[in-house]
Order: structure tokens, then C-alpha cells, then sequence
């Protein structure tokens, strides 16, 4: 929770300037940070990122991507599985999707993450939803900073 007000702390900075640079790094602990100051030198994989008047949809998309990762769990023959997939992609949120029908490796993550083997599973950062209910997973993305696209 801290890093996200952090983050959403940097992109109001960053929007009152005229130009700014957001900073995103991996401390130590593996814990990943965005800040407008840069980083400390222990910080490893730091990314710079340059902010206009207002962020760059791309920036805050990846942003968001990497402090909540959207992750789809599906099957090749699976209706609700294809619409939670066009619903993420009409709202332009990055995300993984993987087939669980043929992975059983893939399976049994889902499982451990979730408790169900049941498709679609979508994970936004930690939390799992299972089945598609687009005002659920509307809420989700809306409470983890994506942004609604008009025809959603």
C-alpha cells in the first residue's frame, strides 16, 4: 500500500510540472519502488521514466503493470474466458494470459495462488477472481489505479 501512494504521490507531482521524471527500482529485498527523486545507490533495475503536463498513458500503464501485474488463467474452449480477455484488452490493461488446459505446471500454480481450478481466474497483483463478472473485475482494476476506457 505504502509504494502505491508513493507512486499515485509522484504522478500528482509529476502533473502540476511541466516535465518530470518518475524513478522506478528494486531495492535489496526485491521490493519494487516508484519515486520523483532518484534512488539510492543500492536500488538495482532502475527504470526512468519522463512525465509531461500529464503522464504518458503508456508510463502509468506500466507502472501500474509491474505493482499490479494482471494475470488471466484460461482454456482454449472457454466463453467467459474470451470475454475477460477482450474486457482487458477494451480497457487497454496489460496482462498475461496463460492456458491452463495443457500446462499442468500452470494448473497446479493457479491452484496454489487462487485454491480453485476453476477458468476464467484472473489475478489482479493478490487478489484472485474467479469466474468473469465484469462489474467484478471493473471494481478490481478501478481500486488497483487502471484507468476505464469510455466504452467500459
Amino acid at each position: 500500500m505504502n509504494r502505491w501512494l508513493v507512486f499515485m504521490g509522484a504522478l500528482l507531482v509529476a502533473a502540476g510540472v511541466q516535465a518530470a521524471t518518475l524513478y522506478r527500482w528494486v531495492a535489496p529485498n526485491g521490493s519494487v519502488t516508484y519515486q520523483n527523486t532518484p534512488p539510492p545507490a543500492s536500488a538495482g533495475h532502475v527504470q526512468v521514466m519522463h512525465l509531461g503536463g500529464h503522464p504518458h498513458p503508456g508510463a502509468l500503464r506500466a507502472a501500474l503493470s509491474a505493482l499490479h501485474p494482471v494475470v488471466l488463467y484460461k482454456a482454449p474452449h472457454c466463453q467467459p474466458c474470451r470475454q475477460a480477455s477482450a474486457y482487458l484488452r477494451g480497457r487497454k490493461v496489460p496482462f498475461h494470459a496463460i492456458d491452463v488446459s495443457r500446462n499442468q505446471s500452470a494448473l497446479r500454480a493457479m491452484k496454489e495462488k487462487t485454491g480453485s481450478t476453476t477458468v476464467p481466474t484472473i489475478m489482479v497483483g493478490h487478489h484472485a477472481l474467479v469466474g468473469f463478472v465484469p462489474s467484478v473485475l471493473r471494481e478490481e482494476l478501478t481500486a488497483a489505479g487502471y484507468l476505464s476506457s469510455p466504452s467500459h
